[in-house]
């Protein structure tokens, strides 16, 4: 076993999802002597891409919200320079989302008032219902302060926070077709309608509707941006360095082990990965187990089957905005489908390589799978999975492929080439043990018991990443904010973001 004695960081961090660099880019620019480990070659998370026939598909960051001048996210960038080195193609302001719901289309446009508008030219005389639930997102966005950038001074109790978004959305109006424009970017969060509280429909809502925008060529441009810039800062980064436990004195970790027999000291150690995998690190008489097992048997969100498509040249035009097709006439339907009536529903988009292009090369088609479908898979390999896992993977994307083909008719004949992923794929990747989009699910009927807080029952190790808030690069910003906020002043953090 190699130690590294001559070496101790201030902060050890596992993993370098985005939540994992953030915070390592915030705690090294002040002055810290940081230490990223990762398991995987590459770095990222789900910024991870991947290169397939000469085209870049993300495996998780297709797209970006609140990133105009001045917003939220704009300002998060600015500040972690992710403005240097990387272009971001805006979408259609008239409707950066196209969502077919059982034949009937809707464009969501950007900004609230194009939004309003809209709403009103699909559904007349409905002034109320949009005028209602306008005030109702923004008393959402006001309780959350962080979201803001502003400092939490304390918890607000707004109820408003944890009711069921489907019911907040059904009370606003009868009519389903209203109910579900508005609740169109359900797939942005995988909404479920017995679980999502109100405020995770309204800030993500909100993130998007604001502005949305799509990284020009792939998306490990941030990671690898955030990985210089902590290099830069004197921090370290390590791939190839999966974690398998701790070393300890007293009651804190003093140590970080790796499956190479490598052992890492550092003084406090934060985990980028999943509360249910940071738990099996943890020896079991260090914590109680209620804890370790509340933190293990968290409802996650549901995973996911994607296609990643070569398109034939000048075949298939850029389509400056997301389509979203659901075959019921309801949006929340992805997240509890029927395994026998697989798919009803997918999400396409075509990334960029340039600000401006008429065709597109690659184009990637999501919709929701539960883990259930692999599981008899889950104990083998890429390489190991055998004949009737590929046959099957074969018959999901051409069954997903045909669904398209309904809407954009002759779209089978312009692929040149494909890649699947499955619920398997994410779990190797990602690495969350069922292979879930975005973690932990929020849950607005079990509040305590769903909370993770970035402090755990070990003095000195904390949570950063999706776990914490919400997913994506809004919530992660967030915890990212808040983990580092308990090493450093918060309010100035928050200041030097909003000048920056």
């Amino acid at each position: 076993m190699h130690f590294n004695l001559k070496k101790k960081y201030d902060f050890i961090i596992l993993g370098s999802g985005l939540g994992g660099l953030l915070t390592a880019f915030i705690l090294s620019k002040a002055g810290n002597k940081v230490l990223i480990l990762e398991k995987n070659p590459k770095l990222g998370g789900t910024l991870q891409s991947f290169r397939r026939f000469g085209c870049d598909f993300s495996t998780g960051m297709h797209y970006l919200g609140s990133l105009d001048e001045g917003q939220m996210l704009n300002k998060i960038f600015k500040y972690f320079n992710l403005f240097e080195t990387i272009e971001y193609k805006k979408l259609d302001v008239d409707g950066f989302e196209v969502v077919n719901v059982a034949g009937t289309e809707y464009k969501i446009p950007m900004g609230w008032e194009r939004y309003k508008k809209q709403f009103l030219e699909y559904f007349p005389g409905n002034e109320e219902v949009i005028e209602r639930y306008y005030y109702l997102v923004n008393r959402a966005i006001d309780a959350q302060a962080l979201y803001n950038l502003n400092h939490p001074e304390e918890n607000n109790d707004d109820n408003i926070l944890m009711k069921s978004a489907y019911e907040v959305l059904k009370s606003l109006s009868p009519d389903v077709g209203i109910q579900n424009f508005l609740a169109a970017l359900n797939f942005d969060y995988v909404g479920e309608k017995d679980k999502t509280p109100f405020y995770v429909h309204a800030l993500v809502s909100n993130y998007f509707i604001k502005s949305s925008y799509r990284v020009i060529g792939d998306s490990d441009q941030i990671a690898n941006s955030l990985a210089n810039s902590i290099r830069e800062y004197g921090g370290e980064i390590l791939n190839r360095q999966k974690v398998v436990g701790f070393l300890y004195e007293d009651k804190n970790i003093t140590a970080v082990k790796t499956h190479k027999e490598e052992i890492f000291y550092g003084d406090r150690i934060i985990s980028n990965i999943h509360p249910a995998n940071t738990m099996d690190l943890i020896d079991n008489d260090r914590i109680k187990k209620i804890y370790r097992n509340r933190m293990k048997n968290m409802k996650n969100t549901i995973s996911s089957f994607a296609v990643h498509l070569k398109m034939k040249e000048n075949s298939f035009e850029y389509l400056n905005y997301n389509y979203q097709y659901f075959k019921q006439n309801d949006v929340w339907y992805p997240s509890y489908y029927d395994e026998k009536n697989w798919p009803e529903h997918f999400f396409l988009q075509t990334p960029p390589l340039k600000m401006e292009e008429d065709y597109c090369n690659c184009v990637q088609i999501l919709t929701a799978m539960k883990y259930d479908e692999v599981k008899k898979w889950e104990g083998t390999t890429k390489r190991t999975r055998g004949e009737e896992y590929h046959r099957w993977k074969e018959e999901k994307a051409q069954k997903l492929i045909n669904m398209v083909e309904e809407k954009f008719p002759g779209f089978k004949d312009k692929i040149e080439n494909i890649n699947i992923s499955t619920p398997l794929s994410f779990k190797d990747y990602i690495g969350t043990t069922d292979g879930s989009m975005y973690g932990r699910i929020s849950d607005f009927n079990n509040v305590v018991s769903n909370y993770v807080s970035h402090r755990t029952k070990i003095p000195n190790l904390y949570l950063t990443g999706q776990n914490l808030n919400l997913h994506g690069a809004l919530g992660v910003s967030l915890s990212a904010l808040i983990t580092s906020g308990e090493f450093i002043n918060l309010k100035n953090l928050l200041g030097e973001i909003n000048n920056a």
